[in-house]
């Protein structure tokens, strides 16, 4: 008699302004809904912390577990479990943020930015917690450790050891191709979520400062990339083919919506049993 194996659990961890919104609205048509467990950005009742105290059984049944978290979840899921991620140029990511905070009225930093015509500049200053993020949360010490080369061997280490799928921002499209090979997802195309109409422009002498501050995410970011093409050379004959048939965006009207009420379903049944 052959036993069958339990399957891993997958657990996303999603930095943010890295195009983690997209992908999180992929995940969810994958993955029946009572089985994703989906981190509260807002720290209400689905934390991670809460779900450490969860009972093993229950532990056992996600499928998925995704959010805004840091690595190290995978040690509280008793049927195992490998990390995706998406990455994104340091500088890109923080110029991005920046004008996410902007947008939004209810950011903590929106009324100050706002009121007192604060820059990039200014919001490397207010959240030096916040620099290397990218690293932060991949190597598991979050926003309240030390960041420092330590840290980014860890981070590396990690990456390696660790994510089955090490997506990059910028090539959506081929990190799409493989996780849908990684993890045998049926996608037949994807709507851009979140994704903002108007590309600031960076001012060089901006970009060359943000990169500083950001130098340990500068350099996992390019350590990233080599595992990126690495594993597409792998897969490369078998990317190709899927790149041709995921597109973004190709539905008819009445598609669109009737999927976009179904998707939105997904999601609400997702965080309610999250949080329940």
């Amino acid at each position: 008699m052959t036993l069958q194996m339990e399957p891993e659990a997958l657990v996303f961890l999603h930095i943010p302004k890295t195009g983690g919104t997209t992908l999180n609205r992929i995940i969810e048509w994958q993955y029946n809904p009572l089985s994703i467990f989906t981190v509260d950005p807002h720290r209400i009742r689905a934390t991670v912390e809460r779900f450490k105290t969860f009972s093993e059984t229950r532990r056992r049944r996600f499928r998925v577990v995704r959010g805004h978290l840091v690595y190290g979840v995978h040690e509280f899921l008793p049927q195992g479990a490998t990390y995706i991620t998406l990455l994104r140029e340091p500088a890109a990511r923080l110029v991005s943020s920046y004008h996410f905070i902007l947008r939004r009225p209810l950011h903590p930093l929106h009324r100050k930015l706002k009121k007192e015509r604060l820059g990039v500049e200014d919001l490397i200053r207010l959240t030096p917690h916040r620099q290397n993020l990218q690293c932060r949360f991949i190597a598991g010490v979050g926003t309240a450790g030390v960041c420092d080369e330590r840290t980014l061997d860890i981070a590396k280490e990690n990456l390696i050891r660790s994510f089955q799928v090490v997506g990059l921002c910028e090539r959506f499209g081929e990190s799409l191709s493989l996780m849908i090979r990684s993890f045998r997802w049926e996608v037949a195309s994807y709507k851009n979520c979140k994704v903002s109409k108007v590309r600031p422009v960076v001012d060089p002498r901006l970009y060359d400062m943000i990169r500083e501050h950001n130098r340990l995410d500068v350099e996992l970011y390019d350590f990233a990339e080599k595992l990126f093409e690495e594993n597409l050379r792998k897969k490369e004959p078998l990317i190709g083919e899927e790149l041709n048939n995921t597109v973004p965006n190709q539905l008819g009207l009445f598609s669109t919506l009737c999927r976009s009420k179904l998707g939105v379903s997904r999601f609400l049944i997702s965080k309610i049993v999250s949080a329940i």
